[in-house]
């Protein structure tokens, strides 16, 4: 099966802090599911994450993603107003 690249939402929640932080990251994966769980592990303890939807080509190209490398992410720039 080839990887595919995807949008995730991590949300961590430390054991010691009142409130969670969601971090947008993409991450080369053989599906949705594959995507999440990669996610959530790198993340560590207290960290949910959810595929949101595939990259398109254009989107790889753009966050310099090698589809080779399975289980390979970047973090996406957070606003914090």
């Amino acid at each position: 099966m080839t990887n595919r690249a995807y949008g995730v939402q991590v949300t961590v929640t430390p054991p010691d802090a009142p409130d969670a932080t969601v971090v947008p990251v993409v991450v080369v994966a053989r599906d949705e599911q594959d995507a999440a769980l990669v996610a959530a592990q790198a993340a560590g303890v207290g960290a949910q994450a959810e595929a949101l939807r595939e990259l398109t080509a254009e989107e790889i190209a753009e966050h310099g993603l090698d589809l080779a490398a399975h289980g390979s992410m970047k973090a996406l720039p957070v606003l914090r107003l």
